[in-house]
């Protein structure tokens, strides 16, 4: 059985020039609002607005994700749960990994250009969120998303076998993303400060 997915034609030069064009707009006229909002001396609005921006993506779309993982899990259709991890994979490559480098990096300009100081607590459970994430995602689920896609080309995806670490990983990629969450509600009330 066909569906309109599968008899839809490759997208065009036109969508993808629009797309980098939204997103130029989008980072200029973000960076004139910071300019604009009178802490361009120190560029830490700028800093700001960047780490805010790459962190929504991040922490936005892993919680997209993971709701689709959900979603998926209780339609307990196979193919569509491979489906699913499929794109997470990818995503969380060429996606969430860049992302959460530029908040950490972001994070830490914001830092150079206070004088907060490291030693609060939200900034230490911050950078304690962050580098759980990060750990989880080289130790844990970039290997596991690997021996996945191994298992789906030599098994299949629908395999028991692939499907039980596809389970896995979706499973550990709640707890992640729940971490992630966290992280931004330290970031967003600054608790015990």
């Amino acid at each position: 059985m066909e569906t309109p997915l599968a008899n839809s034609t490759p997208a065009d030069s036109r969508s993808g020039a629009i797309t980098y064009g939204l997103l130029g707009a989008v980072l200029v006229v973000s960076a004139i609002f910071a300019v604009s909002s009178g802490f361009y001396a120190d560029w830490y609005a700028i800093f700001k607005a960047v780490h805010v921006m790459f962190a929504v993506v991040w922490v936005g779309g892993g919680t997209l994700l993971t709701l689709f993982a959900i979603l998926a899990e209780r339609s307990n259709d196979p193919a569509q749960i491979a489906g699913v991890a499929r794109q997470a994979a990818f995503v969380g490559e060429k996606v969430f990994a860049p992302a959460g480098l530029v908040v950490f990096l972001m994070g830490i300009a914001m830092m150079v250009n206070t004088d907060w100081g490291w030693g609060k607590f939200w900034i230490v459970a911050g950078l304690v969120g962050y580098a759980s994430t990060f750990i989880t995602g080289i130790a844990v689920l970039s290997p596991l998303g690997k021996k996945i896609h191994h298992s789906v080309q030599e098994k299949g995806p629908l395999h028991p076998e692939t499907m039980a670490m596809i389970k896995r990983i979706m499973l550990i990629a709640r707890f992640d993303v729940a971490v992630l969450l966290l992280v931004v509600a330290d970031m967003v009330t600054k608790p015990f400060s």
